[in-house]
């Protein structure tokens, strides 16, 4: 309230001198009426003016202001001569309405300052002339740049002003950019952020994802790539942002209500001309239409007329603002076709409360036109759109995306055993762990029966299949039945990348599609990425050999690996495996192997020096596993060959990613 209140007092400032020329109009007025020569122009002048300030006044805090303006208004309209006593309380009013124009409810010593309307960014980064070049060049652009050089700093700025969107450095202080990225993607609204990755483990484009973050760019990157790229988020935040429309012949009340919704999150347009109205109209495509009943040359009623005779725009929500509150009024009004009306004064809590109902409503029915029945996500057609819109942002910004196709395993067999409802809810739990699992900016929808798309810009087909499978994991877990019986359900999946795979969305679709069905006839419940063979357990060819004689982490690892479609394969002693990969012609051809140091029978190291030298890891990564992290260890097996050593006990997500990176090499 205290910023709402300092934004009222900000615009009392700026329009002052507007009232006290409205106020020079009223005077004029009275004293021709004292010295008996009000004509016709300078009464319709005088009452025109009355009518704006009986708006105005009440909603920067001077209700008793409006009500003598209100006076002052029904006085004047008509044109019967005024009586002696009516001049006389005319003269009156004026003087009352100069009291109160003389005393603001928050006078400020500060000169007035014109509003920017221009998109602010704040710029975190600790490179000032990076951040200098990238200020000059977005105030080219009509952006308001501005930048600090730390999360500590950058902080007390978004103390100070919430900006449209940040642009965050993440180098040394990963931590502190970590906690902050993900405070800003928890606000309301939440403020959209562009991470520049230097490098490490937190600006992996999954975490970044995961976090909040709205795009992602690999330093070093040029000053106009990264405006290029708030720019184009700056545009997705403010389409999907409500829309309002108001049209006032005062300039205050306009204002007034851009100050009450804009911080908010709502995109306010505003107009002062009614002549330009249908034009202005059809360039904003807003959510809801605010209409003033008098204005001059065409009124609020004429336009709303004109607004519900055209099928394009029956549906928009019309609210009015009136000075007026009889019932001719408020009858015409609604005969006109209006869906609400509010009196002026403007009050804050109330106009605000009275729009983000309407447009509460407005998001709703639009949900119900492009969502799915049964879980509530997009549906087909509203979908492939989002797909659309994706692909040509990642031609257009060079960036990769996936697309995922999921199928529901074995929903027939669901429904013959548990019934249709049980299948129907198992169709909500995924479109409900969906449509958690991923950004805002992400398309998830379902596309019939029990098939689901999601694509993921930004993330290549490795990526999207490790947050696919991550899903996968969560879904397996049990839960009951509406009879009480346990249900583990499961899906399958498959991954085409952006352009490898497809360069338009049918294209993506159908290369998912064949992915997928190999994922289906390797066994169900597991993530294929196009252009994968198969699962099969005796093929010699594997992505990925498991040397290990903890069958518990075994199964915990070829889990992993399964779900993400990877062909892998589990031996649990030295001596089988050095048998199996140095045979002529070996049993097995890995393209990477883990391998457990501690091993029965023959250990890691000894055996990594037989691969060695029969030339196995001149085209087998290995990645060494080991409880003992000693230097000479991790030395010696980099000596022979290895490509990465990873410590006990590990995360399994860290190693996916370091098996992904072995697999890429």
């Amino acid at each position: 309230m205290a910023d709402l209140d300092a934004s009222i007092a900000e615009l009392w400032d700026r329009f002052a001198p507007v009232m006290r020329r409205r106020l020079e109009v009223l005077d004029e007025a009275a004293m021709a009426a004292i010295e008996n020569r009000l004509d016709e122009a300078t009464r319709r002048a005088a009452e025109g003016e009355a009518h704006k300030l009986a708006g105005s006044l009440g909603t920067f805090g001077a209700p008793q202001g409006s009500e003598a303006a209100r006076e002052v208004e029904l006085m004047l309209e008509g044109s019967v001569p005024l009586t002696a006593a009516q001049v006389l309380r005319l003269s009156e009013l004026v003087e009352r309405l100069r009291g109160e124009i003389d005393h603001p409810p928050a006078p400020r010593a500060e000169e007035d300052v014109p509003a920017d309307d221009r998109p602010t960014i704040l710029v975190i980064d600790p490179d000032a002339s990076f951040t200098e070049r990238l200020v000059m060049d977005g105030a080219a652009r009509g952006l308001r740049v501005t930048a600090v050089p730390d999360a500590q700093a950058g902080r007390r700025a978004l103390a100070e002003r919430a900006p449209d969107l940040v642009v965050l450095s993440v180098g040394a202080d990963a931590q502190d950019a970590h906690a902050l990225l993900a405070d800003l993607a928890a606000r309301t609204p939440p403020v959209p952020v562009v991470v520049l990755a230097v490098g490490g483990g937190f600006v992996d484009r999954v975490e970044v994802a995961r976090l909040g973050g709205r795009g992602f760019l690999q330093t070093p990157v040029a000053p106009a790539e990264v405006l290029d790229m708030a720019a184009q988020v700056l545009a997705n935040v403010f389409a999907a942002a409500p829309k309002v429309m108001a049209v006032d012949d005062d300039p205050q009340i306009l204002a007034v209500l851009r100050a009450l919704l804009e911080p908010r999150g709502v995109r306010v347009t505003i107009l002062d001309d009614p002549r330009r109205f249908w034009a202005v109209l059809e360039e904003a495509v807003p959510d809801l239409l605010i209409l003033d009943v008098n204005m001059p040359g065409i009124s609020g009623i004429e336009l709303c007329r004109v607004v519900r005779s055209d099928p394009r725009w029956q549906a928009l929500p019309v609210l009015f603002l009136t000075a007026y509150s009889d019932p001719e009024t408020i009858h015409r009004v609604f005969a006109a076709g209006a869906d609400d009306f509010l009196t002026k004064p403007v009050i804050g809590p109330e106009v605000t409360a009275r729009i983000f109902n309407r447009l509460e409503r407005v998001r709703l029915q639009q949900r119900l036109a492009d969502a799915d029945a049964l879980t509530g996500l997009a549906n087909r057609g509203k979908s492939a759109s989002g797909l659309q819109q994706l692909l040509r942002l990642a031609d257009r910004y060079h960036q990769p995306f996936s697309f995922a196709l999921i199928d529901l395993d074995d929903l027939k067999s669901i429904n013959a055993a548990y019934g249709h409802t049980t299948g129907d809810g198992v169709l909500r739990r995924l479109g409900g762990l969906l449509a958690k699992s991923f950004r805002g900016e992400d398309v998830v929808g379902r596309w019939g029966g029990e098939e689901f798309a999601v694509g993921m810009y930004g993330m290549n087909a490795h990526d999207g299949r490790d947050r696919i499978a991550a899903v996968l994991d969560a879904f397996r877990e049990p839960f009951a039945t509406d009879d009480g019986l346990p249900l583990r359900p499961s899906f399958s999946a498959g991954v085409a990348e952006y352009p490898k795979d497809g360069g338009t969305v049918h294209d993506l679709y159908r290369a998912a599609a064949e992915a997928l069905d190999k994922a289906k006839s390797a066994g169900k419940s597991q993530v294929a990425a196009a252009g994968m063979a198969p699962q099969e357990t005796q093929n010699e060819h594997v992505e990925v050999l498991l040397i290990d004689d903890d069958e518990t982490l075994a199964g915990l690892l070829l889990h992993a690996l399964r779900t993400r479609g990877y062909r892998c394969r589990w031996v649990a002693d030295g001596l089988t495996a050095a048998q199996m990969l140095t045979g002529d012609p070996p049993a097995v051809i890995a393209r990477v192997i883990l391998l457990d140091v501690g091993l029965p029978g023959l250990d890691g190291l000894a055996l990594l020096r037989q691969l060695a030298q029969q030339g196995v890891t001149a085209h087998t990564r290995v990645i060494m596993l080991t409880a003992r992290a000693g230097e000479q260890e991790v030395v010696e097996a980099l000596g022979l060959g290895a490509f990465d050593h990873v410590s006990k006990p590990f995360s399994v997500s860290v190693l996916m990613h370091r098996i992904r990176r072995a697999l890429e090499v």
